[in-house]
């Protein structure tokens, strides 16, 4: 198989229709383009979230926090709290897990989230780091927004910039092929777009606003994450390829490594339909956040992306980018 996370079509062929009948107190299950679980509690919801990372090797510790985070926060859920998993390869040294899990503890102190639990061990069954987290929140008054939220004619925007997490990783990953096209300074300032990918911020304000749906862009980019999000909905999506921001670093990287940047992973965008698009961006300006109208969900259930006036079918997302080349 394909490294990386499954297509959809393999996630429900393999996955998702294997599973057991969920229980009643379970308000929101697995499903492609949902990342959270929620469990009914009191008159609450539970909401969790599990991510592993395996793509980089620099910062993983700060990544793997991150990513369960955003989880919750495309949810417009406030992460309390995490369960952290280390696999540690053989070679590794004492300091090498030190340093995992210090960038770990100082990335969830930044985001005010407990590190509650978790497991540690060196195993010959990996070959480099492996860190699993699992975020919770809570839902206390039963309200959260759902990827599967959205409504015909919702717009579709999308915070930051395209494909930064992997331009992080890239930069810190490729640095011998990269150095013969950029500069050290141009390398530090991709290497320190990592500081962007938390997209609690975003969410939260999301959630007060009562935005229809987010989902956070992550393994497929952008195009990725908004199929996603439109199968989820049941809906069809337009997306002007042309709309989407990419920070000039991402352009200079992924092209001298032959990647596309619009399917590079891309932690740090929050992806949000909203019938208030105006609304929506005002506020996230005025927070300091960065947001673009990229397409619109559509009554036909049809993938559609426009590039520079070309209208074709926008294919479902695959093996992310990365791993073309680690």
């Amino acid at each position: 198989m394909k490294v990386g996370k499954l297509d959809p079509a393999n996630l429900e062929d393999l996955v998702l229709h294997r599973l057991p009948v969920l229980s009643d107190d379970i308000v929101c299950g697995p499903a492609t383009g949902l990342d959270c679980a929620a469990i009914r509690f009191k008159d609450g919801l539970a909401v969790l979230s599990t991510d592993p990372i395996t793509g980089a090797s620099a910062d993983i510790g700060s990544l793997a926090i991150h990513v369960s985070c955003n989880d919750l926060a495309a949810f417009g859920i406030r992460p309390k709290g995490i369960l952290l998993v280390l696999i540690a390869p053989p070679w590794a040294t004492a300091e090498d897990v030190a340093a995992v899990i210090e960038q770990a503890s100082q990335t969830a102190e930044k985001l005010g989230v407990s590190i509650a639990g978790g497991h540690t061990e060196v195993s010959d069954a990996v070959t480099r780091f492996i860190v699993t987290t699992t975020a919770i929140g809570f839902a206390e008054t039963g309200h959260m927004v759902q990827s599967d939220g959205g409504q015909p004619g919702d717009a579709l925007l999308m915070t930051k910039t395209g494909g930064l997490e992997g331009t992080a990783i890239l930069a810190a990953d490729q640095k011998g092929r990269l150095e013969k096209v950029l500069s050290e300074k141009d390398l530090s300032e991709a290497r320190d777009l990592i500081a962007q990918i938390s997209v609690v911020p975003e969410g939260i304000i999301g959630g007060q606003m009562g935005v229809h749906a987010m989902h956070d862009a992550t393994e497929g980019g952008i195009l990725g994450a908004a199929w996603e999000m439109a199968q989820a909905c049941g809906l069809g999506l337009e997306i002007e390829i042309d709309a989407i921001p990419l920070h000039p670093l991402t352009r200079q990287i992924t092209t001298e490594l032959g990647l596309d940047p619009y399917r590079l992973i891309s932690s740090g965008s929050l992806l949000i339909a909203t019938d208030r698009p105006g609304d929506v961006q005002k506020t996230l300006a005025e927070a300091g956040v960065l947001c673009s109208k990229i397409g619109r969900l559509t009554e036909s259930v049809q993938y559609v992306q426009i590039d520079s006036g070309i209208v074709s079918e926008l294919a479902p997302p695959g093996p992310d980018e990365l791993y073309k080349i680690t």
